[in-house]
């Protein structure tokens, strides 16, 4: 700051306080220097390291979510878009390879200490508007997150419920039998409310939901060695047992071309699907009309990367990596992040066209055939639609085999609701407490987690019989997640250019912003043909806000002050004399040219301080009053012979005030705090506070000194006059 024009000659102070402060404010009267603190403790004990993996291991555990998808999507694909559902799902690959790819690699390089796209975005959009986006963005994700484990289970609860093993469903029928038996000696009115739940799949359902909550709560804590081990067993298998069905499905295929020139003689005429009046044929321009606007629907094949960038904590670098970036974990999980993409785009390409063409497409459409299981139906050897049995594939499948590869779909169904629990524990939580926008006693308890536990619970019962709805919520999260990646992608890129000094025109970034405005029509449309996804997302996001706003508020006087940082070693040396001096009188000044020796001469007037005591200005300068925690950068300047305290980097005035005098209390004198009278109107001056960090600050800065947890011997005096 520029020191204030001081007219030579003018001495207007009174005679009480005609003295200059002495020269280095701190400094005991006979010149001694500050005795040094106590360097006699322990050392610190050095924290353990965190538990990280090879990528290959980490792999697994994304293969969990983006993997799982396989046992419900290419019956999504055909239910949406018939004998197209091929063609879509090459849009779907080109879409995965070409925009969800590049813009999740570019946020690992900018983001690689597990915050993904929400720690981008709140870097890049700062202010009040950034924190409104960032509560959307986690209120999608905890949709995605919820109803990942809800839709996970109901599909899971699809395979077990229509295993068709004798036994199996002979022990089905007695549970059944029994559940009746147990319902008839119910009253009446709980008959009643009982009759929406007691459905054989909302059973089954909430079997499984209990469950796999049971064995999350008692064998893993977040994700641990034997939790990775779990995943990698649990993909390996699925994976194995799905590319039997798979390879045998393209085997079969190419010893029977008359089944794909069928096909796509349909495709060609227009005949997509079985029942609708088939368009006439138009060549590739109509095939192509038709196909982008089924992409949306079939965009659950994307699901995953949003996790795969939450567990980049867990992927083992370089030994050498700089922690600030570390290049070895970046490339890995950008390794692994190709890997799974191009793995994922192989398995619903085959798995897509081997089950359009193989399976009849009355199956697809019948609960307890194919429809939500379409793998298991060929495991278990289904008819085909050559009339074959799909033995005629591969001996191998069959019944027994069909029972086995149920077995690792819902184990890998189950464990991807499971892992996706886990993360939002780690994820939400923290992020909204760290926010201010949730409170301390809930994230150590949990209760946000137990929250969302129970609403699955009460979702599941709800909407056990309609997938649809559970996967309509779960697919509006999903595309909301990648148009806020896609955002926060493009907007650092524009950033990053315009401090390079780029035109404008070459600022944006092509891909981002085709990716940014491809997912955000999927979005939209989603949202506008399956309403009940964008209601139940739309009070998710309403939900949080209105609680984000109430914690917010009621946390706005907590001390949210975590350390100081100095600007250079001067500075850092004069505050260790300002701790030492016996009675440090802060005076905080507002932004803007100051006569530093005309403040001086009204503040000792009116407060009646004597010429001998040293005056400290403090001059306090908010940066984002929209963050919550604060670590001020300060600079003490020596300007027309007083000492200022810039603190720099502020999320509020009071905050940096009553931090300074609490700091310079812990060695020396305790400081007193003296401040002019506001003429604010109470309620302007509160609102300020809370959304600009300046308003009331006297009386906040009391507030804060009288609620620290110090000695009252120790609290720093406030004087207003």
């Amino acid at each position: 700051m520029p020191a204030p024009d001081v007219l030579s000659g003018e001495s207007a102070e009174p005679p009480s306080s005609r003295s200059e402060p002495p020269s280095r404010p701190g400094e005991p009267p006979d010149g001694s220097p500050p005795q040094p603190s106590n360097t006699n403790a322990d050392p610190p004990v050095p924290a353990p390291a965190p538990f990280r993996a090879a990528w290959p291991w980490v792999l697994c555990v994304i293969g969990l979510d983006y993997l799982s998808t396989l046992a419900y999507q290419p019956s999504i694909a055909f239910g949406a878009a018939g004998r197209l559902a091929p063609l879509v799902t090459v849009l779907i690959a080109l879409v995965t390879l070409g925009f969800a790819l590049p813009v999740y690699c570019y946020i690992a390089g900018r983001s690689p200490h597990g915050g993904g796209s929400t720690a981008l975005l709140e870097r890049v959009v700062p202010g009040w508007f950034g924190k409104l986006l960032l509560l959307v963005l986690l209120a999608f994700g905890a949709v995605d997150l919820v109803f990942t484990r809800t839709f996970s289970t109901a599909t899971a609860a699809e395979h077990l419920t229509f295993n068709p093993h004798p036994q199996w469903q002979q022990a089905l029928d007695d549970a059944t039998r029994w559940g009746d038996g147990a319902r008839a000696g119910l009253p009446d009115w709980a008959k009643r409310r009982s009759d929406g739940l007691w459905h054989r799949q909302t059973v089954v359902s909430l079997v499984i939901l209990v469950l796999s909550t049971a064995t999350g709560l008692l064998f893993f804590r977040g994700y641990t060695r034997n939790f990775i081990r779990l995943a990698a067993l649990t993909v390996l298998v699925y994976l194995a047992m799905t590319l039997v069905v798979i390879g045998s499905g393209v085997a079969y295929l190419v010893d029977h071309p008359k089944l794909i020139a069928s096909w796509w003689a349909d495709v060609w005429s227009g005949n997509w699907k079985p029942g609708a009046e088939a368009p006439s044929p138009g060549g590739w321009g109509a095939l192509l009309g038709a196909c982008i606007p089924l992409v949306p629907a079939l965009c659950l094949g994307l699901s995953g990367f949003e996790l795969t960038l939450m567990a980049m904590p867990l992927v083992r670098g370089r030994a050498g990596d700089d922690p600030e970036r570390p290049h070895g974990v970046i490339r890995n999980t950008r390794l692994l992040l190709t890997l799974a993409a191009v793995t994922m785009s192989a398995y619903l390409l085959t798995s897509t066209l081997v089950t359009t063409v193989l399976i009849p497409p009355g199956a697809q459409e019948v609960n307890g055939q194919a429809k939500y299981r379409s793998l298991a139906y060929l495991a278990h050897g289904g008819t085909l639609s050559d009339g074959q049995p799909a033995t005629e594939m591969n001996p191998v499948l069959g019944l027994t085999f069909g029972t086995a590869y149920d077995a690792a779909t819902v184990a890998i169904l189950a464990l991807a609701g499971l892992s996706f629990a886990l993360t939002l524990a780690s994820w939400i939580p923290p992020y909204l407490n760290r926010l201010g926008m949730e409170f301390s006693w809930s994230v150590k308890l949990g209760v946000l987690a137990y929250l969302f536990l129970a609403l699955k619970f009460v979702l599941i019962a709800y909407y056990a019989t309609d997938i649809d709805a559970h996967r309509a919520a779960y697919l509006t999260a999903v595309l909301a997640l990648f148009a806020f990646a896609a955002l926060a992608a493009t907007v650092d890129v524009w950033q990053r250019r315009a401090a390079r000094g780029w035109r404008k025109a070459l600022r944006v970034p092509p891909v981002f912003l085709l990716a940014l405005a491809t997912f955000g029509a999927c979005t939209i449309l989603v949202a506008w043909t399956r309403p009940v996804g964008a209601v139940v997302a739309g009070a998710f996001v309403a939900l949080v806000l209105v609680l984000s706003v109430i914690s917010r508020a009621w946390r706005s006087t907590e001390f949210r002050f975590e350390a100081f940082e100095f600007a250079d070693k001067v500075t850092e040396h004069e505050w260790e004399r300002l701790m030492a001096a016996d009675l440090p009188i802060l005076v905080p000044l507002r932004p803007g040219k100051h006569d530093l020796r005309a403040r001086e001469i009204e503040v000792r007037t009116r407060h009646r301080i004597p010429g001998t005591l040293p005056i400290m200005f403090v001059l306090a300068e908010v940066a984002d009053p929209s963050d919550f925690n604060q670590r001020p950068l300060v600079r003490i300047a020596r300007e027309e012979g007083r000492v200022v305290i810039h603190i720099t980097r502020c999320c509020s005035v009071a905050h940096a005030v009553a931090a300074c005098a609490l700091e310079l209390a812990k060695t020396g004198g305790v400081p007193e705090v003296h401040f002019g009278w506001s003429v604010e109107n109470p309620v302007t001056a509160n609102l300020h506070f809370v959304l600009f960090g300046i308003g009331n600050v006297p009386w906040m800065v009391y507030t804060l000194i009288r609620r620290a947890d110090v000695p009252d011997d120790r609290k720093p005096h406030v004087i207003v006059a």
